[in-house]
């Protein structure tokens, strides 16, 4: 081989490792940084609270951004294959949540130390990076982790309010076709928190679903000695169970559906043999923004201001920082 070939094919390879460089800072590099959350200095971060989490996974106190809690919030509480506008309502309706829970000073009874934990029965579920990257994989956490923080920046401090003050922005996974008045599930009715119609959530895989228990668990779980008979004694208008007979006890459908792990009050049930079978419509406590739901409107078109005023009824949004 002459000379001159020699040095052509050294620089058509150091071309190639060149072309090879760029392209690993470009799709690897790159999104690494801003999967990071680097900070560029015509980002104003000066007014966005600082909240303190408590991680259930690691027993420590964590403190962060409101921005940055939020956007671990959306990763943990909404499939990231929800529409972007969905997502948008998820980010609101999670920064809401938090910022009533920060000005009215209200603490996780364990930790007082902390305003939010990363457990979801107390408030919200919460996911670190590192938990994502575990769930996602690397190359698609760099995708999945710019559509969060998108959905999270473009709706950066605006929050829910009615009459001036943050909203309690509940939220669930499915409505089965209708949502709840608050004060049906818990004590407090709140007029944002009425019940509305939901058909925008049918893609659900939880708009309809069955549970079949045995009558000894039944019992056990219920701490009842006998069975007796099992019927619905009243429904609320949304179709939610009120109360329920059962070994001549009745029991709220809260009570029932926390008792047995269903997925919703919404129910019926019928007696086979030796067994309990629940038909079930929903998945959660049916109270505030169906998730499903929000994805449905989104699909059709609505933004996420039109999503949030549909589930929250009378609110406004407002630029809380």
């Amino acid at each position: 081989m002459s000379r001159r070939r020699r040095r052509r094919l050294r620089r058509q390879a150091l071309s190639y490792f060149r072309l090879i460089f760029l392209l690993l800072v470009l799709f690897i590099g790159l999104p690494l940084l801003f999967a990071k959350g680097i900070r560029f200095a015509w980002e104003d971060t000066t007014n966005i609270p600082v909240v303190q989490v408590w991680n259930t996974q690691t027993n420590s106190l964590m403190k962060m951004s409101l921005e940055d809690y939020v956007k671990g919030v959306v990763a943990a509480e909404m499939p990231i294959h929800f529409d972007l506008e969905a997502l948008k309502a998820q980010a609101v309706a999670a920064r809401t949540y938090a910022y009533q829970r920060i000005i009215k000073d209200e603490r996780i009874s364990d930790h007082p130390e902390a305003h939010l934990s990363t457990d979801y029965r107390s408030g919200q579920a919460w996911v670190s990076s590192d938990q994502l990257r575990n769930r996602w994989g690397l190359f698609t956490y760099y995708f999945n982790k710019h559509k969060v923080d998108r959905a999270v920046d473009e709706t950066r401090g605006v929050i829910a309010t009615y009459q001036g003050q943050p909203i309690l922005a509940v939220y669930h996974s499915t409505s089965g076709g209708r949502t709840e008045n608050s004060e049906h599930y818990w004590s407090t009715a709140l007029p944002y928190l009425r019940s509305v119609n939901d058909p925008y959530g049918n893609h659900s895989p939880y708009s309809y679903t069955k549970y079949t228990i045995s009558v000894a668990n039944f019992l056990n779980a219920m701490g009842i000695e006998q069975l007796g008979q099992v019927k619905v004694v009243e429904r609320y208008p949304s179709g939610r169970v009120k109360t329920l007979e059962a070994g001549n006890q009745w029991f709220s459908g809260r009570e029932v559906r926390e008792r047995l792990g269903l997925r919703s009050t919404w129910f019926t049930v019928d007696l086979n043999n030796n067994n309990l079978e629940f038909n079930l419509w929903g998945y959660g406590h049916g109270v505030g923004m169906s998730q499903y739901g929000a994805d449905g409107m989104a699909k059709q078109g609505y933004d996420y201001r039109q999503i949030l005023q549909y589930y929250y009824q009378d609110i406004s949004l407002h630029q809380a920082y």
